[in-house]
């Protein structure tokens, strides 16, 4: 059924986009981008070159179709680092890590280079995400007249609309126009807020951050924090007194759930990057008990990129199965009754649209 849904909705977008298009070619004279820092960026149109730092800002613009423009990227955006089949054909510079200012001299040097040999332009965008050394690196690089330096600070919280609006920006620098993927994301968006909305209690829930250096730590603000938020959930692990973005210890997050049981644990995709399974998360944390439901986070879920909305969409049906008519836990069974009065109800909604679309289209060409 949900697969349905997405159809109908792309469907629908279809009908309307040589709509918009034409509206464009006819009003528009470009478009604004405004980055985290406040700057504002005009565009008469889509971007020739790119330079790309973070994995889900360099997926949003293979997901759009300019993954050849990219000229340049972070060593942990490679195909070879990710493995994403979207950046099978990137072939882009690697300017290494951007965490912290050690490597900046490298990256200047390596652009200017491409400067020089005429794959970049001083007027052409780079993107840049993620760490707050980047306000660094963006002063420098503009000291150097490099005109479009974006920066999105996405480490620094903000919610699960900021990635709609991120992919949207991105998107437009990339290709002059708004993508199908921004309006599938706002259709999951739409379907997961619509069906938790159903859900007579709120489902417990808690994020948790895992580093080998810190550590498992609770998620208290931030996107993974937000999209529980979106997911109708109570968040037993957000505590409003601590500014932090993630807090506390392993016997913190015990404490928590003897306080909660039934709650839904979050895992970091850190996890299994690290190396380490949901059993071994239930053995070495719970003690071998199974009380508690665990799930894995993709390591797209709460990224900058269009793939997040399935992660949001995942989480939601990990929270309410029933509602989604999800019988097993592994999301793959049977329909419950007011899963499907709800999903028939977008659908026909959708199928509204369509039948709108198709009317405007036909009154514009026969009218």
């Amino acid at each position: 059924m949900r697969n349905l849904i997405l159809t109908m909705a792309v469907a629908a977008v279809l009908l309307c986009v040589p709509l918009a298009a034409a509206d464009l070619d006819a009003e528009t004279t470009g478009f604004d981008i405004t980055d985290d820092t406040g700057t504002t960026y005009h565009f008469d149109g889509a971007a020739d070159h790119l330079v790309v730092q973070g994995a889900g800002a360099v997926l949003t613009v293979a997901d759009a179709g300019a993954v050849d423009k990219i000229v340049a990227v972070d060593k942990y955006s490679t195909y070879s680092y990710t493995g994403y089949e979207q950046l099978a054909n990137l072939n882009a510079v690697d300017l290494g890590s951007f965490y912290g200012t050690t490597n900046h001299d490298a990256i200047v040097t390596e652009l200017l280079n491409l400067v020089e040999a005429g794959s970049l332009h001083l007027d052409d965008p780079i993107i840049l995400t993620s760490y707050s050394a980047n306000a660094t690196l963006k002063e420098r690089l503009e000291d150097l007249d490099f005109t479009r330096v974006l920066s999105w600070n996405t480490s620094s919280g903000g919610d699960y609309s900021g990635i709609v609006s991120f992919v949207r920006d991105v998107t437009l620098i990339a290709t002059g126009e708004e993508s199908t993927s921004v309006t599938e994301m706002q259709s999951i968006i739409s379907q997961v807020q619509t069906t938790v909305s159903g859900a007579t209690e709120k489902t417990r829930a808690i994020a948790l951050w895992y580093s080998s250096s810190s550590g498992l730590q609770i998620i208290n603000t931030g996107i993974a924090a937000n999209m529980l938020e979106v997911c109708n959930a109570e968040n037993i692990g957000y505590d409003a007194s601590n500014s932090s973005m993630r807090y506390g210890d392993t016997n913190t997050i015990i404490q928590l759930l003897g306080e909660n049981p039934g709650t839904v644990i979050f895992l970091s995709n850190a996890w299994e990057t690290a190396g380490k399974t949901v059993q071994d998360f239930y053995d070495e944390v719970l003690g071998g008990s199974t009380d508690y439901k665990v799930v894995l986070m993709g390591a797209l879920w709460n990224n900058y990129c269009p793939e997040s909305a399935d992660g949001l969409l995942s989480m939601a049906q990990s929270l309410y199965p029933e509602l989604f008519g999800i019988e097993d836990e592994d999301n793959n069974g049977g329909s419950g009754d007011g899963s499907n009065a709800v999903l028939w109800g977008a659908a026909a909604v959708i199928v509204i649209l369509i039948i709108a679309a198709a009317y405007v289209a036909f009154k514009r060409t026969h009218g």
